[in-house]
């Protein structure tokens, strides 16, 4: 992909990075308060960027990715050719 394409996918990722953990104990304080209070079950966990082949294949086997990229990159090729038919199989773009 060109430059400007790079820069545009880098900057959507760049939304969906993992929590840090002072973020993610800050999310799960405010959820036992709100349970606490008795507000119920609040299930506000913000999506996330997943990588590695073999968590990717298992999140769309189970039908949990949204979108998935590969890399051009891929040294053996072998290891990902079959990756865009399982997308293509279980509906994920």
């Amino acid at each position: 992909i060109g430059k400007n394409e790079a820069a545009g996918v880098f900057k959507l990722l760049n939304n969906y990075r993992p929590e840090t953990t002072a973020a993610k104990k800050q999310r799960q304080r405010g959820d036992a308060a709100a349970a606490a209070k008795g507000k119920g079950k609040t299930a506000n966990v913000p999506y996330q960027l997943k990588f590695g082949l073999k968590h990717v294949t298992t999140l769309v086997e189970e039908k949990k990715a949204s979108i998935v990229l590969i890399a051009c990159d891929v040294d053996p090729i072998e290891l990902v050719l079959w990756l865009p038919a399982l997308c293509r199989k279980m509906e994920v773009p």
